[in-house]
């Protein structure tokens, strides 16, 4: 069995699209799961409305929105104790899915040589990739220095000098373009987070993503443990997803500036946390075990 989970946050116009592709796979020996964040704006009662009668969805819903990682551990744990699922395939609701033959290529590559997690070409409406994410996982160092990054940045924003300087430098914000990356059996980098392919070696081992953060670093922090703990992981050039990039951010607040600090705010948190776990010399497969 395999479950495709899929965490969904007020915008159902967006769902209906992921899970609309999902279900023109034919589903054949797969699942929906789609766990609602707390949206409180009816969207989940539409959702739950037009597709609560296909046996092959099941829906759950979050009292309070928790934050993407421990949001998505609801649907994990539910997928993993409930349905027995093999398999769980993580997608952001903005993620569509049209290669028909996902699963059968998904576990001839499996056959081929085992990992415990995957990452496929995700694609952007553009034609750019989003994966691999990185080439290199971050260090202590890195980290560090991604912090410090961030915090200047959300200080000159502050100031309003953050946007003379990217006109100054010609910064267009973009940050993935084409590339012709193929196939990295054991990648020692970091997959892109809007689709992760988590495998029977990983669902055996673990229950799912860190949750200690809200929003951003999921993929790096899972990619550094799982590096720590020898745990192999690939990129999949032969599975392809599309992704319409930070669709619900775009639309839960309109103006950029604040949207920007958001997700500033958002993702010195989550480094401050994953510096915390980069300097732990313990077992590391803690961070993935819900309690």
């Amino acid at each position: 069995m395999l479950a495709y989970l899929v965490l969904h946050y007020k915008n159902a116009d967006i769902t209906k699209q992921c899970l609309e592709s999902l279900l023109q796979t034919g589903l054949e020996e797969s699942c929906i799961v789609v766990v609602d964040n707390a949206s409180g704006n009816g969207s989940f009662e539409e959702l739950r409305s037009q597709y609560g009668g296909n046996d092959k969805i099941t829906f759950l819903q979050n009292k309070e929105n928790l934050g993407y990682a421990a949001g998505n551990n609801v649907g994990f744990r539910y997928a993993k104790e409930k349905l027995g699922a093999e398999w769980i395939v993580l997608l952001n609701n903005d993620v569509v899915l049209e290669q028909r033959d996902f699963r059968e290529t998904l576990l001839a590559e499996y056959e081929r040589e085992p990992f415990y997690i995957a990452g496929p070409d995700i694609v952007t409406p553009e034609g750019n990739s989003q994966n691999p994410f990185r080439m290199e996982c971050p260090d202590r160092k890195r980290i560090y220095k991604s912090l410090i990054h961030d915090y200047v940045v959300l200080a000159l924003m502050k100031i309003g000098l953050q946007q003379k300087l990217k006109k100054a430098l010609h910064y267009d914000g973009s940050i993935f373009q084409h590339n012709d990356t193929g196939t990295i059996r054991d990648f020692q980098g970091v997959l892109h987070g809007s689709c992760l392919i988590f495998s029977p070696d990983f669902i055996r081992r673990f229950d799912g993503l860190y949750g200690g953060t809200f929003l951003y670093c999921e993929e790096e922090i899972l990619c550094f443990i799982l590096k720590r703990q020898g745990c192999s992981y690939c990129y999949l050039k032969s599975l392809q997803v599309i992704h319409r990039h930070s669709a619900t951010m775009k639309r839960e607040i309109k103006d950029e500036d604040r949207r920007k600090m958001t997700e500033l705010r958002n993702r010195i948190d989550s480094y401050r946390k994953f510096l915390h776990i980069a300097k732990n010399k313990g077992d590391l497969g803690d961070y993935l075990l819900q309690s």
